[in-house]
């Protein structure tokens, strides 16, 4: 070979370093960035039985559950709970304060534009808590706006419905939990809570039912089902759960965890998560 020969080969070799060089790097995903950090930043609320934070710091509830068993195939991957107010569980997701949200966040067509969402995980119908012998009349919805009653729930689901029968908003309690939906109906502030029944079964459990009645499945309202979200920018963790969703589904142990929680273990898969959002999400 000739020394102008050599001299061309290096030129070439030099000029593609170069432009090896000159090429971004792929940015890593934000699963690989989960598993490098060996940390997923949770968005929870507090409401049992779907999460709820122990004193001693323990993430429990049967979302918890589920969402350590996903990312367990990670590896040593912790879940870091961050406990926020309902309404700020959407917010903080999207400012990326966390990664995730498994707190009972129900499948809606109006968050489903917000955010990315698993495959229904858990689904239950809407319930109230009452007085005894039900003395505002109380069974539906319409009922309810209907009447006189002073109804307390979370931002969301509950408290949407209410509004779009026309129920005045000065008859509406927001509350952060179902914890002081309790002490409002305690304390005579509220006559009527509403949440999902598994939520208000839970509740009944510090209530005298000498005093209290619970009226589960609220005539003509649909089954509601909730799952793990996700900012629309991180769709690799969207999908990587939905595929460890049906691995689990398939071995029973999704099951395992939703019968012990007192949900239904089959109702979930009977639904998708494009029948509830009312289009592809």
């Amino acid at each position: 070979m000739t020394q102008k020969a050599k001299a061309g080969i290096m030129t070439a070799i030099a000029t593609i370093s170069l432009m090896i060089s000159g090429i971004p790097a792929v940015a890593e995903g934000k699963l690989e960035a989960i598993k490098s950090a060996g940390v997923i930043q949770m968005g929870v609320a507090t409401e049992p039985p779907f999460s709820e934070l122990k004193a001693d710091g323990t993430l429990t509830g049967a979302d918890p559950d589920v969402a350590r068993l996903v990312f367990s195939d990670l590896g040593n991957v912790d879940l870091n709970p961050n406990v926020v107010d309902w309404g700020a569980l959407i917010p903080g997701l999207m400012a990326n304060r966390f990664d995730a949200i498994a707190t009972g966040l129900i499948i809606t067509p109006d968050r489903c534009n917000a955010v990315l969402f698993s495959e229904p995980v858990l689904c239950m119908a809407e319930a109230f808590i009452v007085r005894k012998g039900n003395p505002k009349a109380v069974t539906t919805y319409e009922e309810l706006v209907a009447s006189d009653a002073i109804f307390a729930a979370v931002s969301g689901t509950e408290t949407s419905r209410a509004l779009s029968l026309g129920m005045p908003e000065d008859r509406i309690m927001l509350v952060p939990d179902i914890f002081a939906a309790v002490e409002l109906l305690k304390s005579g502030r509220a006559d009527i809570i509403g949440f999902p029944d598994v939520t208000l079964y839970q509740a009944m459990k510090s209530l005298s039912e000498d005093e209290y009645e619970l009226l589960s499945k609220v005539e003509g309202e649909p089954v509601s089902c909730t799952a793990a979200a996700f900012n629309p920018a991180n769709q690799d963790v969207r999908d990587f759960y939905d595929s460890r969703m049906v691995a689990l589904r398939e071995s029973g142990e999704l099951q395992k965890i939703l019968s012990a929680y007192g949900f239904d273990p089959d109702l979930p898969a009977t639904l998708s998560r494009t029948d509830l959002c009312g289009a592809p999400n």
